[in-house]
């Protein structure tokens, strides 16, 4: 609500009580309906809105005369107001903006004075109009902005929004947390040091400076960047309001750490084995074709390991499945600890286990795969009461990652170290099978 437009058409109201000699003038809001649900008057008076729909008033001819009140019918507001009925009462249409019923009320207790100045009363219609129009925009105008507020505050995100002019802007609750200011108005050129600050905090400030740099005057452009700011990830949109920066620019920062976390966790389930840990089959074949193609651009070897859990249906009949489930995860554990960082170890299936050594010496591969063997081998594994002695059977094969060869280099050796695995197991169990190198 505007006060100086409500106090102008209390001083109005007064202008005309004093004019026509009434006890009460009202400047009166009717909506369509005929509530009036707001008035300015003099003398003034509590309101709490009240119906002229029946009273007769809304239909009734004015010709800028008062007019007998008998022929009325008023509401109780009214007669309170004048702690009684009026004699005489004098309507003046002033329509406004979405209140076409809208005007100023006069009335009188007694009978107007010819000495006053009743029929120049009429004249301010237009003054009043004017008044309870622009009251009801700015009023219109406040409850927009509330809303715009409420909307705002309820997106889950930071808000920072620079208008069209560059020099105003508003802030939200969450982008006021993130920036160390308080929410609501500011001048534009004050949040520039907060947003650099916060900026300058990240984990990736210089990816982002330079990101931005880019885009030093370059009013309509749009990106969406993620913050590093510790444990945190800020995803920040920003783009011009409506496609073009003249009309603003809004900034919008949301935390999507969770979101992050979920997917990396989802992409870890997706590659693990669930009972192991360790990658599963699937990431095992697409990490060995990332791998053995970065080899083949410098034609560098690669080996693949076969490993095999010997007498495993043994043991799950002799201890039951959940000791041959702990059996593995041992196993799998002992295998990678053999291994190097680099070297890629995962479950193909069942209790077989599959490696792929990058770059390998010709006597690396049977190297390595001893150390596996020996260490599943060099002690029981306890499962509950039982001391189950463990052994594992492995094949390996050694291949050449040659530039610009389009043979199924991981196939192959696959199925070279898997031949040699099933002689290994043919020889007695718990050894190392190389095998025969291709012509």
């Amino acid at each position: 609500m505007s006060t100086t437009d409500s106090d102008a058409l209390a001083g109005l109201c007064h202008f005309a009580q004093l004019a026509s000699g009434a006890d009460l003038v009202m400047a009166v809001e009717i909506e369509a309906n005929g509530w009036a649900g707001w008035a300015a008057s003099f003398p003034a008076m509590p309101f709490s809105g009240f119906s002229l729909a029946r009273s007769g008033i809304l239909e009734h001819g004015w010709s800028g005369e008062p007019v007998a009140a008998a022929g009325f019918r008023l509401p109780t507001a009214l007669l309170h107001g004048l702690n009684g009925p009026p004699a005489r009462l004098l309507f003046v249409p002033a329509p406004s903006l979405g209140a076409p019923l809208s005007g100023l009320l006069v009335l009188w207790k007694g009978e107007p004075s010819a000495t006053h100045l009743t029929p120049q009363v009429p004249l301010l219609a237009t003054s009043v109009a004017r008044l309870l129009s622009a009251r009801r925009e700015k009023l219109r105008e406040v409850t927009v902005q509330n809303q715009f507020i409420d909307l705002v505050e309820s997106v889950p995100a930071g808000i920072v929004l620079m208008e069209g002019d560059g020099v105003s802007a508003v802030i939200n609750e969450r982008a006021a947390d993130l920036l160390g200011c308080p929410p609501g108005n500011h001048r534009a050129r004050d949040l520039a040091e907060p947003m650099r600050t916060l900026r300058q905090r990240c984990d990736n400030h210089a990816e982002l400076e330079q990101a931005y740099g880019a885009q030093v005057g370059n009013v309509s452009f749009a990106s969406t960047l993620n913050w590093a700011l510790g444990e945190r990830t800020i995803e920040v949109d920003t783009h011009p309001v409506r496609g073009n920066g003249e009309y603003g620019r809004i900034w919008l920062f949301t935390d999507v750490t969770a979101e992050l976390l979920m997917a990396a966790e989802l992409r870890r389930l997706a590659a693990s084995d669930p009972l192991t840990g360790i990658p599963n089959r699937r990431h095992f074949e697409e990490r060995s074709a990332q791998i053995i193609a970065a080899r083949q651009a410098t034609g560098h070897s690669v080996a693949v390991l076969m490993v095999d859990v010997d007498h495993f249906k043994k043991i799950n009949d002799s201890h039951g499945h959940p000791a041959g489930d702990e059996v593995l995860k041992v196993v799998a554990k002992r295998c990678r600890e053999a291994l190097r960082e680099r070297d890629l170890f995962a479950r193909f299936g069942g209790e077989e286990f599959v490696a792929l050594l990058a770059a390998p010496a010709v006597e690396d591969a049977p190297a390595v795969a001893e150390r596996m063997r020996q260490a599943v081998a060099a002690t029981p594994i306890d499962v509950g009461d039982a001391r189950i002695n463990v052994t594992v059977s492995i094949g390996a094969a050694l291949g050449e990652a040659l530039p610009g060869s389009d043979q199924p280099l991981l196939a192959e050796l696959i199925a070279r170290a898997d031949e040699a695995l099933y002689r290994a197991k043919a020889g007695g169990r718990n050894r190392v099978s190389m095998a025969v190198e291709q012509a």
